[in-house]
């Protein structure tokens, strides 16, 4: 018997063994970095804490694919090195089969290094220039106490490199002499070197040529299907996704703001997030295509993020109060002009500057005309009265410099229940889970259609 053969029968038992327990667990996980490390930071008080994850609960199952997802800068890279204890958590716990490594240093790590593997973005970046392919492979193999002898090593990581398609002559070879590809091969070889039974892949096609991608993803697939791998696949690109992906998990600000089974998400969403992320989705069927929904606004900053639903600032469903007399997408209106006052992105004399150059009024009256007719997309005589005056009085106090009484304004006449309620997580028969008030039965506004 190979001893490929051995190690998939090891890990099949191993599986069989612990099918109630997931391979790896995060509940609350946070990572927060401190921006106040400076000495100019330290004495004037500046700089804050990055929120990178905050308070993400996520199990991969084994011999799985879980696809995180979401913008660059939600978190994803973070959360997967947080996973592994490559970087230290700031709250919230991590177990691996059951057991908790939270925060566990360097040496305690050890024992689960082995099995516990990462996958870098960036391929040449991870490789020492300096060693050759053979040495990168087999240095893990040693620390690890794989292997019989040197020679049994060096056989090993030439048994690697045919695996992942390379050629086993060249193990004496620098990474400098691989195409980008060939890199991400010598990346999975080194990951796969010491027998994981978890692999957290960072964007790991990102940097390839769309054929090369396709070839990647289809090795890790032969891969995870031959040797039984849990893989943790992070990507931004929603395109490879139902390729390669079980489950996804869709990140945003730090946080999941919705899981659920490849097929069921594709099909239909249940979070605002995930309905913008899968509307840029390319398809050829023109039957299959949809509108493409265009998200408002900038992604708030992960130091400050947003009270409520931390989407709210974005959302194109944010949930109206009980007492709006008009549509929803008549208080999305609204309610972006709202966060344009908030956000002090109103600026009277830049408009009174626009006005002077193209010959208009340009009295208070006017600028104030003039801000609301910028900033409020749409016509301002669409709004229901009580909003119509609300945008026209905050227009006209952001003139008179009085910033804090326009935001009062329009926060007290169009609130919103996503502004001022964090959702509950809820879960559903086929296995989603979405944190919107849309999704919840019990919370105010027009709940979404059930996968029940």
């Amino acid at each position: 018997m190979s001893a490929d053969t051995d190690l998939a029968r090891d890990r099949e038992s191993a599986t069989d063994a612990t099918e109630d327990t997931p391979v790896l667990t995060a509940d609350g996980l946070q990572k927060y970095f401190s921006q106040s490390d400076g000495i100019v930071d330290r004495v004037l008080g500046g700089g804050g804490t990055v929120k990178a994850v905050d308070g993400v609960d996520i199990q991969l199952r084994a011999g799985e694919t879980l696809a995180v997802v979401g913008e660059s800068g939600c978190g994803k890279s973070t959360l997967g090195q947080a996973l592994l204890n490559l970087h230290q958590p700031t709250g919230g716990s991590i177990r691996y089969r059951g057991e908790d490594i939270t925060g566990l240093s360097g040496r305690e790590m050890r024992p689960y290094r082995a099995k516990l593997q990462m996958i870098f973005q960036d391929p040449l970046a991870s490789l020492n220039p300096r060693q050759t392919v053979g040495e990168i492979l087999t240095t893990p193999m040693q620390v690890h106490g794989i292997g019989d002898s040197a020679e049994d090593r060096r056989e090993r990581v030439r048994d690697l490199l045919e695996r992942v398609g390379l050629s086993a002559d060249q193990i004496d070879r620098y990474p400098a002499q691989f195409s980008g590809g060939q890199q991400q091969r010598v990346g999975i070889a080194r990951a796969l070197a010491v027998e994981p039974d978890v692999i957290v892949a960072d964007e790991p096609v990102s940097a390839l040529d769309v054929s090369v991608q396709a070839q990647i993803l289809n090795l890790l697939d032969e891969l995870q299907a031959e040797l039984n791998l849990s893989l943790l696949f992070i990507t931004h690109d929603l395109s490879v996704v139902r390729q390669v992906a079980d489950r996804v998990a869709v990140m945003y600000l730090g946080e999941i703001v919705e899981t659920a089974p490849v097929d069921v998400l594709f099909e239909a969403q249940h979070h605002p997030y995930s309905e913008a992320l899968l509307s840029a989705v390319p398809r050829i069927d023109p039957e299959a295509r949809g509108d493409r929904i265009v998200l408002e606004g900038n992604v708030p900053s992960p130091i400050d993020p947003p009270a409520g639903c931390r989407f709210h600032t974005r959302c194109h469903r944010v949930i109206p109060p009980a007492d709006w007399d008009a549509d929803q997408p008549t208080f999305r209106r609204a309610f972006t002009y709202r966060n344009r006052v908030e956000a002090g992105e109103l600026d009277p004399e830049a408009a009174r500057r626009r006005l002077d150059a193209e010959g208009e009024a340009s009295d208070d009256d006017a600028v104030a005309s003039h801000l609301v007719e910028t900033s409020l997309p749409g016509d301002v005589a669409d709004l229901p009265e009580g909003a119509r005056a609300a945008v026209s009085t905050a227009a006209q106090l952001v003139v008179d410099g009085k910033q804090e009484d326009a935001v009062d304004r329009v926060v007290d006449a169009l609130p919103s229940p996503c502004v001022d309620e964090v959702p509950a997580v809820v879960e559903t028969a086929s296995g989603r889970t979405a944190a919107c008030h849309r999704a919840d039965p019990d919370a105010p506004g027009d709940p979404v259609a059930t996968d029940d």
